[in-house]
């Protein structure tokens, strides 16, 4: 059950990672965690996502935590 768990993360996580270019790869499970929890139906439905106001203020703490002072600026850029 876990490893299936890792593998649908791990397959998220290069998909979004396909679909968002720009996103630093220290934040790209931030924004695939985020991204899978806020009701959408799918992780690139991305005129679902802009719909969600809550989605920064989800993100941003994981990226501060995750990723080094450059990446954050760039992420805050995205978001």
């Amino acid at each position: 059950m876990q490893f299936s768990h890792a593998l649908i993360a791990l397959v998220a996580a290069g998909l979004a990672s396909a679909q968002l270019p720009d996103i630093p790869p220290c934040a790209l499970n931030c924004f695939v965690e985020a991204l899978g929890n806020d009701g959408c139906t799918r992780l690139t439905d991305f005129k679902c996502h802009c719909s969600k106001p809550e989605l920064p203020g989800q993100i941003t703490p994981c990226v501060e935590e995750a990723c080094p002072l450059d990446a954050r600026i760039s992420v805050s850029n995205i978001v």
